[in-house]
């Protein structure tokens, strides 16, 4: 041990005493307030005048007060003794109180008796008698038993003493040890510690119903302190005069908080401990800025760490350990939550979630892989299909002819196809075509140079989905993204699809686009959580954005867009699919209109034994608009479908985008269904582990239910997150009108 600090090097203790004095673990960090507090007092531990004995840390729950205080008394080599305050404390509570006399039959009991006056529980005071007496569990429960029956035939006889027993603050002055006032500025009565200001004078006197207590010269006294907590008041002055020495308790440093967490949970990964030391700062300076009471400190940072260690997922349990700490009010949450994305800290973390997963990787048994027709890892057989792409763009066409008609097909009746799954003579016409100016839809670039550029973005987006569904259920499975190859039909068929939705478009979108004109310009910008001033109208909304606030020059209402349409067998029924097409050319239009970033998949388990899960890329969030209806065009009956995984990957990306709403819209006729088994409970499971993960981070998800199993959707993503589009044909026009809402 460390002695170059002790103050008591000449002083005996007893075998209790020696029991109080602190002992430093081993995740003990001693800090810089440590080792600049126990130079001064003993620097001037001999020096009668400017003797250092009472002690102020002031500052946030968490920052380590307490843990500072307990190891002074390692330093110091001091008994470590506390005192918690509250709001109803009195002098009796600082002094002592007459209370009956308990004699005892052997002289030890006394002894005994004052060291079951420190513990706080039946264990800590069973560990103390075996410590004190050198006994067995089994023997310190005998002593302790005996003990309570002579108190109880004490108590039962018709005489009773009373007698003076000092306070632990009195006993801890009088016998020279480290005693930690706690939250004295919870008291209400503020002469109450007044009272102790004769005390805490270096030559002190305390003045007690059975005479005078001197202080001993061995006492220091540590007051902690929480700063403008709720129930808190100022410290009274006269006592803040009586310290000598007094810390402002922040968090520490970055550096400093990972080498505690590390040294406490043994949790050695830098780049996770880093990340989440910033974000528990960056709650902490939110906090104090907004006015929120909860508290983000070090004991947050541990736990949060210690949850991470055992294996839960960061970016989940940082609300148990963390947010839900600071508060629970969903307005708060939201100024916490915007400050955090604001911050970029959630990406980052989901980046080194990321990479920490692509390390680790995930393995099935054989017996499992043989019993699902597994013959290769997904990535592999992903890479191989990115090196193969001509063949597999090939081969997926060929198979597109007979997908609608699979027997497997959500366990429904065979269907007629269409002219419309088969691949026409029009269809196969040179994508080289000179086209007309207006026909390209303002796009200088032709289909060709499309393709090529198309050719190289599916690549990197193919490596984005692996990332993302990495330890999800569908790693396994595979899945294959695909940006959609136009032709001439296609533009053609694109034009009347405008053309139909066209007229819808233009009206919704001047009057939003005057509205958001009429935002800009005014002097403050309604329907706000927070800000200058109270707006009574929207009381009644029960949104809680009842207020105004100024509007800068470049504050607008912000809203991204992302919209999944399922492609599965049976949206071939009562013209689903032409509807669906028509919906997404007028959420398109209406996006590029309105200036709000949009996102369109489509998406299709493959006519396979396997059943990749095929995503169709018809916009990303930075795509141009360009060819768009054609492309859109290209959508048609596939086969069954994988929910989960569109839902993820359109989720990840729109949690990266800056807007204030961000909404995920689910375009669907029918329940999950793909092999081998993603159905029924295993696919409602996966669905709403979705919802939760992103539902937190902000995300709104609708499902708009075209198809007989509305209610089964229902059930699966939940009332608040489900919209009944019973009349298809009108489709288009209202979710238009949906999306204007968040606007």
């Amino acid at each position: 041990m460390d002695k170059s600090f002790v103050v008591t090097e000449d002083r005996r203790f007893t075998k209790v005493e020696e029991q109080m004095i602190w002992q430093k673990p081993a995740s003990h960090k001693t800090s810089q307030e440590e080792l600049r507090i126990a130079t001064e007092i003993k620097n001037n531990w001999l020096d009668p005048e400017m003797k250092i004995m009472n002690i102020l840390l002031e500052g946030d729950a968490g920052s380590g007060k307490t843990q500072l205080a307990r190891a002074l008394s390692a330093d110091l080599h001091l008994p470590y003794t506390k005192v918690t305050c509250f709001a109803d404390m009195d002098k009796t509570d600082v002094f002592g109180a007459l209370l009956p006399v308990v004699t005892t039959d052997e002289n030890e009991d006394q002894e005994l008796l004052e060291a079951i006056y420190q513990t706080d529980s039946l264990q800590s005071v069973l560990s103390l008698i075996e410590t004190h007496f050198q006994i067995d569990a089994n023997q310190a429960k005998e002593r302790l038993s005996k003990l309570i029956e002579r108190i109880d035939q004490r108590e039962q006889s018709s005489n009773i003493d009373y007698k003076f027993y000092p306070s632990e603050i009195v006993r801890a002055m009088q016998k020279g040890y480290l005693l930690e006032i706690q939250e004295p500025t919870v008291i209400r009565d503020a002469s109450v510690l007044v009272a102790l200001n004769s005390a805490l004078e270096p030559n002190g006197l305390l003045n007690i119903p059975t005479g005078i207590i001197r202080r001993h010269s061995d006492c220091v006294v540590v007051i902690t302190t929480n700063r403008n907590y709720q129930g808190n008041r100022p410290l009274n002055e006269s006592l803040r005069d009586r310290v000598q020495h007094a810390e402002k308790m922040d968090l520490p440093s970055i550096e400093v908080m990972i080498e505690r967490a590390i040294a406490k949970t043994d949790f050695m990964a830098r780049d996770y401990l880093e990340i989440m030391a910033k974000i528990i700062r960056l709650l902490d300076e939110t906090a104090k800025a907004n006015a929120i009471k909860g508290v983000a400190g070090m004991r947050s940072y541990f736990f949060w760490v210690n949850s991470l260690k055992q294996g839960q997922d960061p970016l989940e349990s940082m609300f148990p350990k963390v947010l839900y700490k600071l508060t629970t009010d969903e307005t708060e949450l939201q100024i916490l939550q915007t400050a955090l994305e604001q911050s970029g800290f959630l990406r980052e973390l989901q980046q080194v979630k990321n990479q920490q997963k692509l390390q680790q990787g995930r393995k099935i048994s054989q017996a499992e892989a043989d019993r699902r027709n597994i013959v290769e890892e997904a990535e592999s057989a992903t890479l191989k299909n990115e090196s193969l792409a001509e063949d597999q763009e090939k081969e997926n066409a060929a198979t597109e002819t007979i997908e609608s008609a699979s027997a497997e097909e959500k366990n429904k009746e065979p269907l007629d196809i269409p002219t419309e799954g088969k691949t026409s003579a029009s269809e196969a016409k040179s994508t080289t075509a000179s086209l007309a100016e207006e026909d390209k839809i303002g796009s200088a670039m032709s289909l060709d140079e499309l393709a090529e550029m198309d050719k190289e973005k599916r690549k990197a987006l193919n490596r984005a989905v692996r990332e993302v569904l990495k330890e999800t259920i569908h790693a396994k499975e595979g899945t294959i993204l695909h940006r959609p190859k136009i032709t001439e039909t296609d533009l053609e068929q694109g034009q009347i699809l405008t053309q139909k939705v066209l007229p819808e478009v233009e009206s919704l979108s001047r009057v939003i686009n005057d509205l958001l004109d009429k935002e800009i310009s005014n002097d403050f910008s309604n329907g706000s959580y927070y800000g200058a001033r109270f707006n009574s109208s929207h009381v009644a909304y029960g949104d809680l954005r009842n207020f105004d606030k100024k509007n800068p020059p470049n504050d607008q209402p912000s809203l991204a867009l992302a919209v999944r349409v399922d492609e599965s067998g049976s949206m071939l029924r009562d013209d689903r699919m032409t509807t669906a097409k028509l919906a997404a050319v007028a959420l398109s239009l209406f996006a590029e209109k309105t200036q709000i970033p949009l996102m369109l998949y489509g998406d299709s388990a493959d006519l396979s034994q396997r059943e990749k899960t095929s995503i169709y890329s018809y916009k990303e969030f930075d795509d141009s608009y360009d060819f768009m209806a054609a492309k859109i065009a290209t959508m048609k009956p596939r086969q069954n479908n994988r929910d989960g995984v569109p839902l993820r990957l359109l989720a990840e990306k729109l949690n990266q985008q800056n807007a204030d709403t961000k909404v995920l819209l689910s375009i669907s006729d029918g329940q999950p269904k793909a092999l081998p088994d993603y159905t029924g409970e295993k696919a409602k499971k996966d669905i709403q582990t979705v919802l939760n993960d992103y539902q937190r981070q902000g995300i709104l998800f609708i499902a708009c239910a075209i198809g007989e199993d509305k209610e089964q959707l229902r059930t699966l993503y939940g009332e608040n997150n489900f919209v009944d589009i019973s009349d298809i044909t009108t489709l288009p026009q209202q979710l238009l009108r949906l999306i204007a809402r968040f606007i």
